[in-house]
């Protein structure tokens, strides 16, 4: 990797974070409702897989699939920890 790269490729971890977290959105009653076991799981390798296609679809090199699954990553954990603040906070 080039650090000439690095703007874009940090473009492309931030794009497809916003994307992956609304698609997995969309298909996550979907995911739960199909599989009985292993949702949170499941859930998490979607959306790992759906933040490797948006690398890949915005750089078409392996560098952006890879700064995809990154991006991908990020948003879960993030969306974990919002929730996880949320669940804790006293009503």
């Amino acid at each position: 990797m080039n650090i000439e790269n690095l703007p874009e490729i940090m473009k492309v971890c931030g794009l497809s974070s916003v994307a992956t977290y609304g698609v997995m959105e969309a298909l996550k009653p979907l995911i739960k409702m199909v599989t009985t076991n292993w949702k949170k799981a499941s859930i998490r390798l979607a959306a790992l897989a759906c933040g490797g296609c948006w690398g890949f679809y915005l750089g078409e090199t392996a560098e952006s699939t890879i700064a995809g699954v990154c991006g991908a990553a990020l948003s879960s954990v993030i969306v974990a920890k919002v929730k996880s603040s949320l669940k804790d906070e006293p009503k």
